[in-house]
């Protein structure tokens, strides 16, 4: 198990070292549960978040969220398996995300008025 020292600052946040945090495919804006287990320890486990619109969709019953929801994971399965992501540990995972990341993002350039 790989442990790391932090220091809890004056507002009660702290910095988790990015080796754990690679380790575990975490990024920054991931919703952290935090939760106080036995022994007094707390339990810090990253969650998956869901657009709210797609939940939250008056006209669709709960069973018919469930299989949109259903589809588009299939879907996001089906396309890293057909371009050999399936087979990439959390650590390159988490690599490539953070190189994506770090590119400058390009201006979108309007086109002049005639």
């Amino acid at each position: 198990m790989n442990t790391a020292l932090i220091k809890l600052q004056r507002k009660g946040q702290m910095v988790i070292p990015r080796s754990l945090r690679e380790q575990v495919g975490v990024s920054e804006g991931a919703l952290m549960e935090v939760a106080v287990v036995e022994g007094g320890r707390l339990l810090i486990t990253p969650q998956l978040t869901i657009e709210r619109a797609i939940v939250s969709d008056p006209k669709k019953s709960r069973k018919q969220v469930l299989q949109d929801l259903s589809a588009v994971v299939a879907g996001i399965r089906q396309e890293a398996k057909a371009n050999g992501l399936d087979k990439l540990t959390m650590k390159q995972i988490s690599a490539e995300v953070e190189a994506h990341r770090r590119k400058p993002r390009r201006k979108k350039v309007s086109a002049a008025p005639k």
